[in-house]
C-alpha cells in the first residue's frame, strides 16, 4: 500500500499537529510552486453555499465542543449553497503537490463480472486512490510562522485518512495512494491538474475535493476516465450531470428537508404541522420540499398539506399571530427552514414561547446552523423542544468513537475534529467497497448501508424523471440520503428518538 508520510507531532496541541503535518507534507513533495492564475470573480448576486452546517471541535480543556471561527463553512442563505468567500478563504494551493510512498505492484485485473445491467466491474490486484485536498501548501511560512488557518480542514481530514489507510492495510486491502494539493485557486489551475497529473488520470477512486467548482471539474474528469469520486464536502446538487461515478457524501438541502418531514410525520399529523419562513423567494421555495415529501408519504391522494406562514424580516411578532397558529390542548409543530438571520429566529422562538398555554405543547424543527447561534437563549431550545437536522452526529459515549479519539490523540497530540472522523469514515468505506465490489462499486452502494463513526452512509441513486418516464432513467449521481435528527435536551443536542 502507498501511505502518505506519518504526521505524528512530537508534542500535543492543535498548532503543533498542523505545523508538523504541513512540514512533513512539504518535505515529501518537492514541487510546491504558487499558482499564478487568479480565481475568476463571482458574478454579482450569485449566492451558492457548499456546506449546510458549521464545524465544531472537542475542547479537551473544557470537555465541550466549541465552534471553529475559521472553519470552511458559511451560513445557509439560499436554495443553492454558497461557496467560500473570495477575499478571506480563497485557496491558493501549489502548482503540483503529490505525496506517495512504498507503492505496491501495478494493478492487474483478477476478475471482471457484471454488477448491474450492462455495467461490468473489475476486481484488481490493487487499486489506485487519489486524495485531493486543499492543503494551502504555498502559504506555509515555516515552523515559526503562522499556519494558514483554512488548512485545518484538510490536515484534520488527512489525519483521519492516514489512520484508515493503516487499518485497511491490516485488512489486506491493497491501495496505491497519492495525496494531492487540490490547486483550488482557479478553475484553470484545476483543469491543468487533471490534464497533467498522472496519478489523477490513473485513479480508480478519487477522495475529495473541497470546493464546489473543483468537484465539478474532477467529476467531469472521472466521467471520462471511469474513476469513482467520493465527494466529502459539497452539498450542491448540480455538480454532476448524468454521472453515476459521482458519489455525494454530504446530504443536500432537499435531503435535510425530507428527513425532517419524515421524522415529524412519524410522530404528528399533517394538520399539526406549520411551515414558517421569512417572506423571501429563496426561503419560500424551500417549503415545496416539505410539501412534496408529505405528499409522497401520504401516497399522493387526499393529501392534507402543511399550513404555511411567512413573516417579514423585521416583523413585529405578537402573541395573537402566534396564538392563531397554535392548537390548544394539542401539540403544534413548527418547521422553520430559515437560518441566515439569527435575530429573526430569536424573535420567532421568543414569541412562540410567550404564546404557549397550559396543556399546549410546541415542537420546533430547525436547520443545522441553529447549533452555532450565539445570541439565542438556549432556554427557548429546551422549552420549545427544538430539533435540528445534521449531516453529522458523533456519539461520545460510543466505544468505537472513544477508541478512535484516543488513537488520534496519541498519534497527533490533539483531539480529532469532525473532519478527522469524516476522512477516516470515507477512506474506510471506499477501500472496503473497492475490495468487495470492484471498480464500479457505486452500483452496490444502495445494498451496503453502513453505520460509520460520524454518521450513517445510506446512498441512493438520484435520477431526474423526464417526459413521464420513471424507469431506466440516467443516474445523475449517488447521494448519501441519511440525515441525523438531533433534539436539544438537557442543554445539549443529542440524537432524537
Amino acid at each position: 500500500m502507498i501511505l502518505a508520510p506519518n504526521l505524528r507531532p512530537p508534542s500535543s496541541g492543535n498548532k503543533v499537529l498542523l505545523l508538523v503535518a504541513a512540514l512533513i507534507l512539504l518535505a515529501s513533495c518537492d514541487l510546491f510552486k504558487p499558482v499564478q492564475t487568479e480565481r475568476p470573480a463571482r458574478p454579482a448576486g450569485d449566492e451558492r453555499l457548499d456546506e449546510i452546517q458549521g464545524r465544531k471541535v472537542y475542547d479537551r480543556t473544557t470537555g465541550t465542543y466549541v465552534i471553529i471561527d475559521n472553519a470552511p463553512a458559511e451560513p445557509m442563505d439560499t436554495i443553492r449553497w454558497r461557496d467560500i468567500s473570495d477575499n478571506k478563504q480563497v485557496i491558493r494551493s501549489s502548482a503540483v503537490m503529490t505525496a506517495t510512498e512504498k507503492p505496491v505492484d501495478a494493478p492487474s485485473v483478477l476478475q471482471s463480472k457484471p454488477i448491474e445491467g450492462n455495467v461490468n466491474t473489475e476486481f484488481l490486484s490493487a487499486y489506485n486512490v487519489s486524495v485531493v485536498l486543499p492543503f494551502l501548501s504555498d502559504r506555509f511560512a515555516g515552523p515559526t510562522g503562522p499556519l494558514p488557518p483554512n488548512s485545518d480542514w484538510a490536515l484534520n481530514f488527512y489525519g483521519g485518512v492516514k489512520m484508515a489507510l493503516e487499518d485497511l492495510e491490516r485488512e489486506n486491502v491493497k491501495l496505491n495512494v497519492s495525496v494531492i494539493d487540490g490547486r483550488e485557486t482557479s478553475e484553470t489551475a484545476v483543469l491543468q491538474l487533471t490534464r497533467t497529473n498522472t496519478d489523477l488520470q490513473k485513479a480508480h477512486l478519487i477522495i475529495g475535493p473541497y470546493r464546489r467548482e473543483t468537484a465539478r471539474i474532477l467529476s467531469e474528469m472521472a466521467q471520462r476516465t471511469g474513476a469513482a469520486i467520493l465527494s466529502p464536502y459539497t452539498t450542491a446538487t448540480d455538480v454532476a450531470v448524468n454521472n453515476p461515478n459521482y458519489i455525494q457524501v454530504n446530504p443536500s438541502l432537499r435531503s435535510h428537508c425530507e428527513a425532517i418531514t419524515r421524522h415529524a410525520r412519524q410522530r404528528f399529523r399533517p394538520e399539526q404541522i406549520v411551515l414558517v419562513c421569512r417572506d423571501k423567494d429563496q426561503e419560500m421555495e424551500r417549503l415545496q420540499f416539505f410539501q412534496d415529501e408529505n405528499a409522497r408519504l401520504s401516497g399522493g391522494q387526499n393529501v392534507q398539506r402543511f399550513r404555511e406562514y411567512t413573516l417579514a424580516d423585521n416583523a413585529e411578532f405578537n402573541n395573537a399571530d402566534m396564538l392563531s397558529l397554535i392548537r390548544l390542548s394539542d401539540t403544534t409543530v413548527f418547521i422553520v427552514p430559515s437560518w441566515a438571520n439569527e435575530t429573526f429566529i430569536y424573535s420567532l422562538l421568543r414569541k412562540l414561547d410567550l404564546a404557549r398555554r397550559e396543556r399546549t405543547s410546541i415542537v420546533v424543527y430547525g436547520m443545522p446552523q441553529w447549533m452555532n447561534y450565539e445570541v439565542i437563549d438556549y432556554d427557548y431550545y429546551e422549552r420549545l423542544n427544538v430539533h435540528v437536522s445534521s449531516s453529522t452526529y458523533i456519539d461520545l459515549l460510543s466505544t468505537d468513537v472513544q477508541f478512535f479519539r484516543r488513537r488520534f490523540f496519541d498519534r497527533y497530540g490533539k483531539p480529532p475534529g469532525e473532519e478527522a472522523f469524516l476522512g477516516y469514515d470515507i477512506t474506510m468505506y471506499g477501500g472496503k467497497m473497492l475490495k468487495n465490489n470492484g471498480t464500479k462499486f457505486q452500483y452496490a452502494l444502495e445494498r451496503t448501508p453502513t453505520q460509520m463513526l460520524h454518521t450513517r452512509f445510506d446512498f441512493e441513486r438520484v435520477v431526474t424523471p423526464t417526459g413521464g418516464r420513471t424507469e431506466n432513467l440516467p443516474i445523475q449521481r449517488f447521494e448519501n440520503k441519511y440525515v441525523n435528527i438531533l433534539r436539544f435536551q438537557d442543554y445539549h443536542f443529542r440524537l432524537a428518538d
